[in-house]
């Protein structure tokens, strides 16, 4: 009892013939058909229409001059607020040297103005692009996007124009 009954004994592979030798006939290509010039012209096939794919290019255009309108009006307000901040921790010399906050305010105005105006242009661009954009069906769904970024804007921009024109005098004036 050696142990080694129970193993599998290995098998050499049995060598495989090779086989015969290929006939002349079967190395030489069939003798090619005579073609008639009359078949090759009988009838043209028509080529398949070409799926032109329509652009989307007028509502993708009025979904980012909204989104840029609304980030201009948020960094604007960021900007207002950094300075209203900064005027309110040195409030003290605010109001005993004028010079440095005028010049701190009047940076605020500028910005703030060519955010408002140019926030307008945008959006009023965005809902000019989204109307297009939704009538003609070249990107309806961003152009709806952008018809309400672009009113949103419209109408914050409009209410506070007016709001400021509408405010009571300050009593320095009569």
């Amino acid at each position: 009892m050696s142990g080694t009954e129970d193993q599998p004994v290995p098998v050499e592979p049995v060598p495989v013939e090779p086989a015969a030798e290929p006939v002349a006939a079967e190395l030489t290509p069939p003798p090619a058909s005579p073609i008639e010039p009359a078949s090759l012209a009988a009838a043209p096939v028509p080529a398949a229409p070409l799926a032109v794919k329509r652009r989307r290019g007028l509502g993708a255009a009025s979904f980012i001059l909204g989104l840029l309108a609304i980030l201009g009006d948020l960094a604007a307000l960021v900007i207002g607020l950094i300075a209203v901040a900064g005027a309110l921790t040195n409030f003290s010399s605010v109001l005993t040297d004028p010079t440095g906050s005028l010049g701190s305010a009047l940076g605020v105005i500028v910005i703030a103005a060519v955010a408002v105006f140019g926030g307008l242009l945008f959006a009023l661009l965005a809902v000019i692009l989204g109307l297009v954009a939704a009538i003609r069906n070249r990107g309806r769904v961003l152009g709806v996007f952008g018809i309400i970024f672009g009113l949103i804007i419209l109408i914050g921009h409009v209410s506070a124009i007016v709001g400021i024109a509408m405010t009571p005098s300050n009593g320095l004036t009569s």
